[in-house]
Formats: structure tokens, sequence, C-alpha cells
């Protein structure tokens, strides 16, 4: 076992936290946060100040010597995606090095998704009130809004929105100022932000008979304020028709109302009622018939991560990765029985081959989703698919899944088929060295599955691999002409060659009729 103390500080535009575990429990031995309004620059499209982001050192300056205090050495300093897109988000990490000596990870928004869902989605499956039930997580950022759901207890799709309550409150200030209904065309225009919850997912879509409820994750402000109004206490949920006339209440409320009733902070007062607005929208576009509340944060999950890497923890959500993958392969019409057939065979050799390419874990989840996609860009046409599809895993998010990830399996994908790194010279120079040499050995792994049944009519079902010498043998098990499969498997193994300084050769054994 590892260090069993570990420190997560997370940056983001509302402010720094710090939450330092036991790893062994995940019990919490410190946990802090520094609120610092970043987003005002952020979502003005301005740099961020130079003051704020002295503000921020100073906060983490002052982490790290509550790490210190208490001996802990194992520690990490992520940052928002949000954050990430200041425009001044390069000088902001540089900044920060410089007064701290660390380096800052930022987290793409399916990352923060992936992360926030964690501790609660680990309850929903354990808790059997849930057999029946549809749950959807919603995790609201300043500038970001994901929707996770859950179907009796099990992971089901997750869908964000670069749609936030600060962004709401910029446009609501600006219709208030030209629109006499105001409130009716926001509303019109979150629906319209929230339209791509059904589009090509109709296992999404919630039938009324279902019962259904909502929890909000890290949205402690808009909890206080429920409670506050008199609706419920701390551990409890607020009925769907008790919220909607809360949020019809508060439309028109001063800030002196909201400040002395409802003790909400002078600062979350420009957002209330766009988080209203937009919470009042997925109740209505989920059918959800209660809302709870969760503190479950992002660097709760980021915790959980470090615990499951340094063998502390056997949670694994891998199976939420994998089935974001598949849900996008569907929609995008993929043949499944390829698919599945060539993601099978890929996996087995990744898994025979580790003596050579000594990968672990994390690079088999990328070469696993990289094998579910490798053809969606069949979708757009079968001519250069393998160029289709590099272009539309790289627009697509994956929760748990960071841009890097993102950029591996895209490569990997356009990768698969005919062309190979060392004659894309132009497009593959730009990507490090590192990540080339990972995408060039799991593109050549998956090249050899995919000749496998390249014609598919699925003429092999099973294969086996050995290493010898300078070779590796694969063996198929199948009693037809493998002619073309032969023909097409030497043609794409010559990347393999270059890749692994090894020959892949095909044998074939018949299989005796049962």
């Amino acid at each position: 076992m590892a260090v069993k103390y570990y420190g997560v500080m997370m940056v983001n535009v509302q402010g720094s936290e710090l939450l330092i575990v036991n790893l062994k429990n995940l019990k919490p031995l410190e946990h802090v946060k520094k609120d610092i309004n970043l987003g005002d620059d952020v979502y003005q499209d301005q740099p961020v100040k130079y003051e704020s982001v002295n503000r921020v050192s100073e906060a983490l300056t002052g982490f790290i010597q509550i790490l210190n205090d208490y001996g802990v050495t194992n520690y990490k300093l992520f940052g928002s995606n949000a954050l990430h897109q200041a425009i001044n988000s390069d000088f902001i990490a540089d900044q920060l090095f410089l007064h701290t000596g660390m380096n800052i990870e930022w987290l793409s928004t399916s990352e923060e998704t992936y992360f926030r869902n964690q501790n609660i989605s680990v309850e929903l499956t354990k808790d059997k009130q849930n057999d029946k039930r549809t749950t959807f997580l919603v995790g609201i950022t300043s500038g970001n809004t994901a929707i996770t759901e859950f179907k009796e207890g099990k992971f089901v799709d997750s869908t964000s929105f670069a749609l936030g309550p600060i962004k709401i409150a910029e446009d609501l200030q600006s219709l208030r100022q030209t629109a006499p209904n105001s409130i009716g065309l926001l509303n019109d225009y979150i629906d319209s932000k929230l339209n791509d919850f059904y589009i090509g997912n109709p296992a999404s879509v919630v039938s009324s008979k279902v019962p259904t409820k909502i929890i909000l994750l890290g949205s402690l402000p808009l909890q206080r304020l429920v409670e506050n109004y008199g609706h419920t206490k701390a551990s409890d949920t607020i009925t769907a028709s008790d919220f909607t006339g809360l949020v019809d209440d508060l439309v028109d409320a001063s800030d002196q109302f909201l400040i002395e009733r409802l003790q909400v902070d002078p600062d979350y007062i420009p957002l209330v009622l766009p988080e209203l607005l937009l919470t009042r929208r997925i109740l209505r576009l989920t059918n959800a018939s209660e809302i709870g509340f969760s503190d479950s944060g992002v660097v709760d999950g980021l915790v959980n991560q470090e615990a499951l890497e340094q063998g502390y923890s056997k949670r694994d959500f891998t199976p939420e990765i994998i089935r974001l993958a598949l849900n996008l392969s569907k929609h995008y019409d993929v043949e499944p029985v390829h698919r599945d057939l060539v993601t099978k065979f890929a996996l087995h050799l990744f898994d025979q081959l580790k003596p050579l390419h000594q990968l672990g874990r994390r690079e088999r989840i990328l070469l696993q989703v990289a094998s579910i996609l490798h053809d969606v860009g069949n979708y757009v046409g079968i001519h250069e698919h393998y160029l289709h599809s590099e272009y539309i895993i790289l627009h697509s998010e994956i929760i748990g899944l960071s841009r890097d990830d993102i950029r591996v399996i895209a490569a990997i994908a356009r990768y698969h088929s005919s062309t190979t790194p060392n004659e894309d010279l132009i497009h593959f120079q730009h990507i490090s060295a590192e990540s080339r040499r990972l995408i060039a050995k799991l593109a050549a792994i998956l090249r050899l599955a995919d000749a496998l049944d390249d014609d598919r009519q699925q003429k092999i079902k099973k294969i086996s691999v050995s290493i010898k010498e300078s070779k590796v043998v694969i063996t198929t098990f199948s009693n037809a002409n493998l002619a073309y499969e032969n023909w097409i498997f030497n043609t794409k193994s010559q990347f393999f060659t270059e890749a692994y300084g090894y020959k892949a050769v095909l044998k074939q054994r018949g299989v005796k009729a049962k």
C-alpha cells in the first residue's frame, strides 16, 4: 500500500477548496473552502485580474501549510474547466506554480461530472428504494449543467450542456432591459439549450408513470435558500410542486428580501433566479416529482480515484465510461456485432501482449473505448471513415475521460484502418512523444483486431496469442476459408512490427464439430 493520507486542492471560478482524507477509510481530516469570485472575468471574456490570482495563490499557500501541519506529502492541484476557459489561463497556471510550486491539472467538464457523481452513484446502487426509480444527478456549475441518469440503481447515460447560472444571469440582465416578458423568453432560451437531452437518446425519455427524482449535487447555496424558505430541512427533499411555488414567489423578490429573510449571501444574489429557473426547467424535462440535495463534489471523486489507484479501494467506475462509449456508438449506428467482436479481440491481444507493451489499466480502457468507437465515422461516409471517426470522437464528451484521453482515442481510431502514423507525420508530429508511443502501440493492436473481422462476417470467433522469440503468433479457431483475412492481416500487421519490433503471424486451427 502507498501513502495513507492524501490531499486534493481544487480551484474554480468560485474559489479554492482543500480536502484531506485518510485513503484507507476515506475519512475526511480537513475540508476548507475559500470563496474567491473569478467568474465575472471568465464569463465576460476578460482576463482574470492579477489581484484575484494573488488571492488564489494566498489561499493555496495556506492550504499547503495545513497539509504540512498534518504531515501530508501526497497532494495534487486541479482546476475546473470553466477556469481553464479564461483567456489568461496559461498565465494563471504559471503564477500559481511560481507561488506554490504546484502544477495545476485542468479537468474537462466530463471529468468534473464523472468525479462529482461518484459518491452519490455508489449510494444509488446500494439503496433498494431505487429498484423501481429513475434518478437524475444534476450538477450545476457556473457555466455548465450535467444531467446523469440512473435507472433502477444502474447508470444509464450522462449529458452535459454549456449552460450555467452566470451565463443565464447575463442574458437575464439584457432581456430585462429590452423585453417585456423577460422570464418567459429566458425559459424558452433555457429549454432550447436543454433540448439535446432527448436527441438520439431515447433511453432518457422519462415516462410519466415512472417515479422520478433529481438530486442536486454541490448546490449548498440553493439548498440553504430552500431550507430558509421553510419547505424542507437539511436532509429532506422538496416536492416539485413546492419548488415550483417557491420559484413563482421569488421571481420578483428584492435583493433585500433574499438577504434579510432568506439569508442569501450577497455574492450569490445575481445567481439565485437563474439557478431557480434552470432547476425548474430540469424538473419538467425529467418529469421529476421531487428534489433531493447532496454536497458531493468534484474533490470527493478525485479522492475516490486516488484511493482506487493506490489500492485502497475497489470501487471501479469504469463501466460508466464504457456505457457512454456504447451509447455514442449506438447514436452513430455502429454495427454492434463487428464492434463487440473487434473489442473482444483487441482486449485479448492487449492482455496477452502486456510483456511487450507494459501498459496498465488506464491504457486498456482507452483501447476499449477506441475499439467501440473506431467505426463511428461510417455514419458520415464510408470513404475515409477513419477521418470522420477521429472528428466525431474529438468533438464528443465521455465522462471520466480527459481531453488528452479523448485525443488519444481519436488518434487510435484514425489509424485503425489504412493510414499509419509514420505515413501521416504532419498530423502525428503535433502530438507529444509519450502520446505518440502510446497511440502507436494501441493503434497497432486495434489494426490486428479489426483485420480479423474486416469483412464483417465473423468467421473467427476465438483467438489465442503466444509470444515466441521475435514473433507474436495469433491462432484463430475457425473452419472457414480465411484467405481474405490472411491477406488483410498481413497488410495491417506491418505497422505492428514497426511499433513492437515483433512480427505478427496468423495461424489457423480447425474447430471440431460437436
